[in-house]
């Protein structure tokens, strides 16, 4: 492992400086006998502990104050290295656990991570936007996208085809400016974004307000929430629901009674919102959660097998 070459890599070259400095010199020699003279005659003097402490000289090459730092070093080098290894063995121990209640789920002893694509390190909004952006820009016509939704939803005619189909009543205006953008994963709506006049607000699907966590773009608390906000999110919920697309952008306008009015579905957006870290980790999960259960679909059917027919996955594999 690179982190284990570097680590004793480490431990070499301090074990190095370790039996030089068990061998000092006699200059080294005579200097520490000087200090354990002048301390002894300090303390013959009556000085107390504390005089002597604030009275010693620097550490210095060879003396035995620099062994004790070296051996300090290594304990701590090798502590660290030890935590890591633990850490290592209980995140294995943790996505093992996760493949087999995954399994379980679905008659199987585990889930074969290897046949699932993910996104590792730290959740972020930004990372797996910019992660679909580039697997659909790939497709021969990038705006459509591999699997096509972008054409569907480019249509007024398709789009609103779409939104009855799935008992959603509501209108279609493509020409409409969107005051309300709701991020969408899914079938899950963490967050919504109001528009008025260049500046923005934010607000939970329970209407309450997170505070200015958009750096770049002006805060505005005053901006209304939408007057059917219930209604927009439970529509929001069941058009992502159906998007095979793990992230989507839900553009609405509001008529003079309050009634939503659908302005698109963005199924590539280009404009990712930078948020807080806070916000751009919590995102960030709701995607990974939408990338997995998008992925679901296909995997029961088989679509994500990439061996040869009958070939399996042994359980080595999986771990």
């Amino acid at each position: 492992m690179q982190q284990d070459h570097k680590g004793s890599g480490f431990l070499v070259r301090i074990g190095r400086r370790v039996r030089r400095a068990v061998q000092p010199s006699p200059a080294a020699e005579a200097e520490s006998a000087q200090v354990e003279t002048v301390g002894a005659e300090r303390r013959s003097e009556g000085a107390d502990e504390s005089e002597l402490s604030t009275a010693s000289v620097p550490v210095r090459p060879g003396s035995i104050e620099e062994l004790r730092a070296l051996r300090a070093q290594i304990a701590q080098v090798q502590a660290e290295l030890a935590a890591a290894d633990q850490e290592r063995e209980s995140l294995k121990a943790e996505r093992l656990h996760l493949q087999e209640i995954l399994g379980a789920q679905h008659g199987k002893r585990v889930l074969p991570r290897l046949k699932v694509e993910k996104t590792n390190g730290v959740a972020s909004l930004v990372a797996g936007a910019r992660m679909m952006q580039r697997v659909h820009g790939k497709a021969d016509d990038p705006v459509a996208g591999i699997d096509g939704a972008g054409a569907l939803f480019a249509d007024a005619e398709r789009t609103t085809a779409f939104l009855r189909s799935h008992g959603v009543r509501s209108e279609v205006d493509p020409a409409a400016v969107p005051t309300v953008v709701v991020h969408a994963f899914k079938g899950r709506t963490p967050l919504l974004e109001l528009w008025a006049e260049g500046q923005v607000r934010h607000l939970t699907p329970g209407g309450e307000d997170p505070g200015d966590i958009r750096p770049g773009v002006r805060y505005d608390p005053e901006i209304p929430a939408p007057a059917r906000l219930r209604r927009l999110v439970r529509a929001s919920r069941t058009l992502s629901t159906y998007v095979p697309r793990p992230y989507v952008q839900i553009r609405w306008c509001e008529k003079r009674d309050g009634t939503p009015v659908l302005v698109g579905i963005d199924v590539n957006p280009q404009r990712i919102p930078v948020l807080t870290p806070e916000w751009d980790e919590r995102l960030g999960k709701a995607f990974d959660s939408g990338h997995a259960r998008m992925l679901m679909q296909p995997y029961k059917v088989g679509a994500l097998d990439n061996r040869v027919p009958g070939g399996t996955f042994s359980y080595e594999e999986t771990v």
